[in-house]
């Protein structure tokens, strides 16, 4: 018997067709407007899914949109990143800086909504989820990985590229941008080799039939596409603008990952590609448009990397223009030679002998390619140096001849040591750049170890990194069940769409990820397209509690991320108002800053500044002492206090004691110099005077 039709985005009708699109500018506010790992982006991008969701939410509840079925995988995805958010939220009692854990709290409900947003796209859309999903995120990461190379043309686009030169914007950090370009050749590769498909077909799919008696399958039933019983081969053609789409996505997403300077993103770009052709069906027609598209890139790049203003740092701006006018020349004639490419390969499909010659022949550029790679690694492992200091790779192309993560090892062991500190919990979400200074050997300032699992070990102990752990095992479960799910056109797009929770897990293994909503929110909503695509429609039916709790919810989120924005905002007014000597005026805005936001020392250092100034030192100090208070551990409110008690109190002996206090907790920091107020306060307090 033949199921109920699958609700597709043109049953739903026009509400439903802006859903990809709310989709797709919510990612775009993700990777340009995210402040890369910076918190500012968390109000709006994070507050814009949110709304997005309570939206959805809200239909569901009023009967207007089908509830998205979620299966057992789809739910452990669901169930681990609230368990994760919500272990990251409690860590705020015990923290050592709890507005920062608030910042984190608020950056993993914004990556839950996103996960949101890919399970609710991947419902409204029907049988065609996961070839939706994927064309948004195509179209997302090729716009910005564009505009990148664009920047890197223009310099006036980039106003930092004169201090750094690796490829970076939009993101602000090359290592992730070199993630959203893994993402980017996998959806190059299925975009450019599979069957051409329709996104909307009136057709009724068949559900796959189960012998009498045989268990369900756990990753959900299988929904068939019409187009592929019986029609296979004809169905195995490429559209030719299809086929230039891919060819350029793949181009564009080799030249920026070159221009990153990433080594771990040419790692998890290869593997990304090894799992593409394990998985596809298409291996052959996606080889050759592989080289097609690379080889061209690499041209270009390998130029690039000759010009020592567009690949090195602090180069003259006169010699950036000049030269990223070349670049921009010669990246416009690879595209096209790469258009062109991809033209012929449309038109000339392979089969028979062709076909298998054109296998043997990339067999064998894959072996050689790989014989390259592994004497390069042999020679890299030959020249690294053994030394555990934390010292930089140098960011030149170089680079790429060296595999030393020395750096990475010092701030991992740092990771290990706070944890160690404050185990079993943690130090509290977020607080890793404040723990560190501890037991950091330099001033650099670090904002996390550049490992996920270990920055949720130091952050949120035993049970943060065992949360983390068991969403990634989720996640795998639910990509392997959608693959098992989907069928046809769709698996081929589900396929392309494993690559972005493979690429950041790779990635997160040595680095930040988890701090970038640019690269976090993209590989979530492929997830959640995951989780739902290939799944039977729920039920339509009228929930108002629902709609009432979604919308009462959301309210109290959005509150929670513009709260720490808003106090931001009120120490700013403090500030400008002590400028202008306006004693009462910066008082009422630090005391706004401080209702806003309990957890900060921000407002009561500001408190303390405006009684300082307007002359009430006794007041400045119980502010200053509330600030030390307020967060114990951190050797900036000691420092302050410390300030206060040199110079505007005369009391050496009380300075001493917060200045050695502060410097116990940050010797290494720069604020400690010869002669200065630490060393002055001791000879008081070695004196006898104290």
């Amino acid at each position: 018997m033949e199921a109920a039709p699958v609700p597709s985005l043109r049953a739903l009708g026009t509400a439903a067709l802006l859903l990809p699109f709310l989709v797709g500018v919510a990612l775009l506010g993700a990777t340009f407007e995210g402040d890369g790992s910076d918190v500012g982006g968390i109000l709006p991008v994070g507050g814009f899914a949110i709304v997005l969701v309570t939206g959805a939410l809200v239909a569901i509840g009023l009967g207007r949109l089908a509830e998205p079925r979620l299966g057992r995988s789809g739910l452990a995805v669901v169930v681990a990143l609230a368990l994760l958010c919500a272990w990251i939220g409690t860590t705020i009692v015990w923290s050592i800086a709890p507005d920062r854990s608030w910042d984190a709290f608020n950056r993993s409900l914004a990556f839950l909504a996103f996960l949101g947003l890919g399970i609710v796209l991947a419902s409204a859309a029907g049988r065609v989820a996961a070839r939706l999903g994927a064309t948004v995120l195509a179209f997302v990461i090729g716009a910005v990985l564009t505009w990148a190379l664009v920047a890197k043309t223009i310099p006036a686009l980039d106003p930092e590229g004169d201090r750094i030169a690796r490829l970076r914007e939009p993101v602000e950090y090359w290592n992730a941008l070199a993630l959203l370009a893994d993402v980017a050749l996998a959806l190059g590769l299925w975009l450019g080799v599979s069957r051409a498909a329709a996104l909307v077909d009136p057709r009724r799919p068949k559900h796959a039939k189960r012998p009498p008696g045989d268990p369900p399958d756990p990753c959900g039933q299988r929904i068939e596409d019409p187009r592929t019983e019986g029609s296979r081969d004809r169905a195995n053609f490429v559209t030719s603008p299809g086929r230039v789409a891919g060819a350029l996505l793949v181009y564009v997403a080799t030249l920026a990952l070159l221009l990153t300077l990433s080594r771990m993103g040419l790692a998890a770009g290869v593997a990304v590609v090894g799992l593409w052709l394990a998985l596809s069906r298409e291996r052959v027609e996606g080889g050759l448009l592989l080289v097609c598209s690379a080889v061209p890139a690499a041209l270009v790049a390998g130029w690039a990397f000759t010009r020592p203003a567009l690949v090195e740092d602090a180069a003259a701006r006169a010699d950036r223009v000049a030269d990223g006018a070349v670049f921009g020349v010669l990246a416009l004639a690879g595209a096209a030679l790469v258009a062109g490419l991809g033209l012929v390969l449309a038109r000339r499909p392979l089969a028979g002998e062709v076909r298998r010659r054109a296998a043997q022949a990339l067999v064998a550029a894959a072996a050689l390619a790989g014989v390259a790679a592994l004497a390069g690694v042999a020679v890299a492992v030959g020249s690294s140096s053994s030394s555990v200091s934390c010292a930089e790779v140098a960011n030149e192309p170089s680079r790429f001849g060296s595999i030393s993560f020395a750096n990475r090892r010092c701030w991992w062991g740092e990771a290990k040591d706070i944890f160690l500190r404050h185990s079993p919990e943690g130090a509290g979400a977020g607080t890793f750049e404040m723990a560190r200074k501890r037991f950091r050997s330099d001033a650099r300032n670090v904002s996390q170890p550049h490992s996920v699992p270990l920055q949720h070990l130091a952050d949120a102990g035993v049970v943060g990194v065992g949360l983390f752990l068991a969403l990634v095992a989720a996640a795998a479960a639910a990509c392997v069940c959608a693959l098992r799910r989907l069928d046809g056109p769709e698996r081929a797009a589900g396929v392309a769409l494993v690559a972005a929770p493979l690429a950041y897990l790779l990635h997160a293994l040595v680095d930040y990820s988890w701090d970038f909503l640019a690269v976090t929110a993209p590989t979530l909503v492929a997830l959640g397209v995951l989780v739902g695509a290939g799944r039977a429609p729920g039920e339509v039916r009228r929930r108002p509690l629902l709609a009432v709790a979604a919308a009462l919810v959301a309210g109290t989120v959005l509150l929670s991320f513009a709260s720490p924005r808003l106090a931001e905002r009120s120490v700013r007014e403090s500030n400008r108002a002590l400028d202008d000597e306006d004693f009462g005026r910066a008082r009422d805005s630090a005391l706004r800053a401080r209702l806003f936001n309990p957890y900060s020392p921000e407002p009561l250092l500001a408190l303390a500044r405006a009684s300082e100034r307007a002359g009430s030192l006794q007041a400045a100090a119980e502010r200053y002492t509330e600030a030390v208070e307020l967060q114990p551990e951190n050797p900036e409110t000691w420092y302050a206090l410390g300030i206060f008690e040199f110079y505007s109190r005369r009391d050496l002996c009380a300075a001493y004691e917060a200045l050695n206090t502060s410097w116990g907790m940050d010797s290494a920091g720069d604020q400690w110099l010869p002669g200065g107020e630490l060393d002055r306060s001791r000879e008081a307090a070695t004196s006898g005077e104290c």
